[in-house]
């Protein structure tokens, strides 16, 4: 296969360029986003990244090494596994992803009909869609969450979610919580998009501070969407 050659080859020296050139390739997200909150084996990557060979995925780690965006490690026994993690230059890439999600849901061919989102990526669009409040008491919630699309992935990711001042979810166990939310990522993300009821999802603990939660998510894609369109108007009639 040929080398492609890079924008820098062809004399263009702009660093956005480079930045395009380094992630605008059509997995390279996926990966990155599947790996921004911990490492993962081959084989997570595989069941989470839908759509992707093991040859493509293969390739597509060669890649992101090369270029500084992810290592890979082995695991101190006992587990002695191989794991690939993102690199800290790639982790600050997570603040610039947000707006570009909330720009990307105003995509005039944005079809996702029969689509959902893995445990990772629930979490990333909660990040990137939480409205800018404090809770007063604060929330604390684990959420443990499986992808039903993949049924070999048989245990829940699980994330301790704490919104105080602004919200901020990490995986692992939460010492503090409130309540524990069990149940499939995409039934999640219609619940909190969707106004879908809660009747998947098992729920153990106080179920207002959930409900908390959802209220606070009540909107926040159509408050996306018109505030885009308010900005626009305002720089047309300045």
């Amino acid at each position: 296969m040929p080398t492609s050659r890079t924008y820098a080859s062809h004399g263009d020296a702009c660093a956005t360029s480079h930045a395009m050139e380094l992630l605008g390739d059509r997995w390279t997200y996926p990966v990155l986003r599947e790996l921004m909150l911990s490492p993962k084996r081959f084989a997570e990557l595989q069941g989470a990244v839908h759509g992707i060979t093991p040859a493509v995925l293969t390739a597509r780690l060669r890649h992101l090494e090369a270029s500084g965006l992810v290592n890979r490690e082995t695991l101190p026994a006992p587990a002695s596994a191989t794991v690939y993690e993102l690199t800290d230059w790639a982790k600050e890439l997570q603040p610039l992803f947000e707006p570009l999600g909330r720009w990307a849901l105003r995509s005039p061919v944005r079809d996702v009909s029969g689509c959902g989102l893995t445990p990772d990526a629930i979490i990333q669009s909660m990040l990137t869609m939480a409205p800018k409040i404090a809770m007063d008491p604060s929330l604390n919630i684990e959420l443990r969450l499986v992808d039903a699309r993949t049924p070999r992935v048989s245990e829940p990711y699980v994330y301790r979610l704490h919104w105080g001042r602004d919200l901020s979810i990490e995986r692992g166990n939460s010492s503090q919580a409130q309540a524990t939310v069990s149940g499939d990522s995409s039934d999640l993300a219609n619940v909190l998009y969707q106004n879908a009821e809660l009747r998947g999802m098992d729920i153990v603990g106080n179920r207002a501070a959930l409900e908390r939660l959802i209220t606070a998510f009540d909107g926040v894609i159509d408050d996306a969407m018109s505030h885009a369109e308010t900005s626009s108007h305002s720089a047309s009639t300045t």
